[in-house]
Order: structure tokens, then sequence, then C-alpha cells
């Protein structure tokens, strides 16, 4: 027996030979670059990002002895087991350069390279969106004498949800993975465990991978070191916000202002730079914001983390933030906070993998001043928050 605390603080049981992993449509046609979502203009940077933990938790799963299950969603190449409402819904093109979308036998149609199915683990083809809806998965756990199932997959807001939700009419007990889930937006994939952990866990328990024991993904940056920011530094952090600002997808700031003002509106400690080990050079920042003077609010500050055009996608955005996060909970600070344009996708991705959850879109709070691609226009802002397992009450 494995135990498992969840969100809700309550313990769940789970029983290797009562239980199956199923791990919902982790397909190119949602996932790749250039999949039915890429090319009907959506952005699956989300969906890619749990692909990792995903595989991790599917290796954990199979030495734990649970039975791993694959979903696909498709249809065959006449359409005949598609019914009338999808099909007035059929994306228009219906092709790309994966083939025709969710289509078996497609290129599109597959797992992700990283996901394929090892022999002997089913694979069930679904028309629908959830894994029970016209096929035999229902009689096949039940004659492999399972009652649990936990879940993971994409996209949380429709085919992890709608797969639970089914699982749970018919009697099964669910465990949703929550970060080995993902939807094309933050709010959707928060609202959707939100609702299946509601009425205390009316659809089963959340969890995160974490909970499971899972081993974490081993961050191999090199080159790259962290040390506390200095007063010297002031320059060089001004110039890597100033950077930040001029993308446009940042802040709706104009100005990065003087280092007296950054200085003033941040806290003292944690404050953190990351430094190419070569040259020397900083090439990004992380620090933090108080969100209130009142006391009561003490442990809640707002982080930023910005890094240098050169140091993008070296993982120094990782780094800073798993240091900023042990600082900041060693220092008593209980709650995180961060505010991020839609449109910067990969802020999003930095920010999910270390935690944080989505508190909702707040609809155009401020309008974008002349710079960058939505100059001029008022925009969303999605809220985020982590709050620490370790840190407060």
């Amino acid at each position: 027996m494995l135990t498992v605390e969840c969100w809700d603080g309550q313990e769940r049981t789970v029983d290797p030979d009562r239980t199956a992993l199923v791990v919902i449509d982790m397909q190119r046609d949602f996932i790749d670059e250039v999949g039915m979502c890429a090319q009907l203009g959506e952005d699956p940077a989300l969906l890619r990002a749990i692909v990792p933990t995903v595989a991790r938790l599917t290796e954990w799963a199979r030495t734990a002895g649970i039975r791993v299950i694959h979903t696909r969603e498709g249809y065959a190449p006449d359409g005949s087991d598609m019914h009338a409402a999808k099909r007035a819904r059929r994306p228009d093109p219906d092709s790309g350069p994966l083939g025709r979308f969710l289509i078996r036998g497609e290129p599109g149609h597959d797992f992700v390279d990283a996901l394929k199915p090892e022999t002997g683990e089913w694979v069930i083809d679904k028309p629908g969106f959830g894994a029970f809806y016209r096929t035999d998965l229902d009689k096949r756990l039940h004659s492999a004498g399972i009652d649990a199932l936990m879940v993971c997959g994409v996209t949380t807001s429709c085919c992890v949800q709608s797969t639970v939700r089914e699982a749970t009419d018919r009697g099964f007990t669910c465990l949703t993975v929550a970060d080995a889930c993902a939807a094309l937006e933050m709010d959707d994939h928060d609202r959707a465990l939100d609702l299946i952990a509601s009425e205390g866990g009316i659809f089963g328990g959340v969890c995160d991978t974490t909970d499971l024991r899972c081993a974490a993904p081993a961050r191999k940056v090199d080159g790259i070191e962290l040390r506390p920011m200095t007063d010297e530094d002031g320059p060089r952090v001004l110039e890597i916000y100033a950077d930040g600002i001029a993308t446009g997808n940042a802040t709706y700031q104009t100005d990065p202002g003087t280092w007296a003002a950054f200085d003033a509106g941040k806290l003292k400690s944690p404050r953190i730079v990351a430094v190419d080990a070569v040259s020397g050079e900083i090439i990004g920042f992380a620090a933090l914001s108080p969100t209130s003077a009142r006391p009561i609010y003490r442990g809640i500050c707002e982080i930023s983390i910005y890094i240098a055009a050169a140091g993008r996608g070296r993982g120094a955005g990782h780094l800073l933030m798993q240091r900023i996060i042990e600082e900041s909970e060693a220092a008593g600070i209980w709650t995180l906070t961060a505010g991020i344009f839609p449109e910067n996708r990969a802020s999003q991705v930095l920010h999910r993998a270390h935690g944080f959850r989505c508190l909702g879109r707040q609809k155009n709070p401020g309008l974008m001043p002349e710079i960058g691609p939505f100059a001029g226009q008022w925009r969303d802002v999605i809220r985020l928050e982590r709050r620490s397992r370790k840190a407060g009450c």
C-alpha cells in the first residue's frame, strides 16, 4: 500500500494491485509544435512542459506495479464514429504537417516519442473526450480487478476532467495528479482542478507528483552560478530590467527607474543574480516585493525574475526560481505571487514548473503603453500564487 497526502490534507491509500494510471491523450496533435493545436493558432507550450513529469510518473507507476493505460482521442478515417455535434465543430482546415487532425493512423494521432506505451500496456482509442465513451475501458478495468484510477495528461479542462467524471459515476475512486496535467491556459487548468476537488473531493483527490515521492528531474545547468545581489550589480540589473520592458510582454512599466527606487521597492533579502561562469556577466536576477505594509501580510511577496536575452534558454530562470523559493521559505515567507500576461508563455511555464497555481484571469486591468506588439491595447493579467508547505502555517 502507498499513502498519498492530497491537497485537502487528507491521506489516501493507493493499492497497486487495484489501481491503474490513466495517461490521457499525450498525442502529437495536441502537444507538437506543428500539431493540430498549433495549426489552429493555439500555443501548446504548457502542454509540452508536462511531458517530462508524465514520463517520471509513468516510470514510478511501472516500478510500483501499477498498471499504465494510455488513451488517444481520434476518429476513423471516414469519420463514421464522429457524432454530428462534433462533426459540426470539426476544425477547418482539417490537416497539417502531421496529417489529418485526430484521425487514427495519422502521425498527429500518435503519442509523443517520450511517452510511447511499453509492451503489454493498454491503449484505449476513444472517439470522445472521456475515456469511457464508446470504449471497452470499463469492462476491462473490472475484469482486471481495478477499482481506483490515477489520472494525468491533457487537457485538464476537457479530456482529463471528462474521464474523471465518467469514472466517478462508474464507481471508481479517482486521484488526479495535478502537475502531470495541463490545459492550453493556466486558468482553465486550475479551475478544472478546483472543480474536481470541490465539495470535499466530489470527483476524488488531487495531488502532485511530489506527494507520490516521484523523483524530481535532475536539472543539468552548466556554466551558471548564483550569488546574492549587491548594490554594485545595480546598473546591470536595471539594464536587464529595461530589456525585459522593451519586449512589451513583461510589465506595464515604461522604464526601469533608478537603482534607489528599485532598491526601496524590494526586500533586502533574498535578492539573487545569475552569473555566467565564464564571462562573469550577470545574465538574470530574482527579487521579491512586499505586497502590503500591514504586518499580517508580511509573509506574502510578489516575485520578479528577469533573464537577459543572452541568458535565455540555458536554465537560469529555473535556477533563480528554485533558489529564491528556498530562501524565501527560510525567511518565513509563506506565499509568492506573480502577475503574467497571457501571451508570456515562457514565464507561465516557469512558474507552473515550480508550483504556482492560477488564481484567475484579471480582465483588462491596465492599458499597455506604446511598447511592444500590444502597444495601446488593454491587456489581461494571469494572477498566480505559490503557497509554501514549509513556511507559515
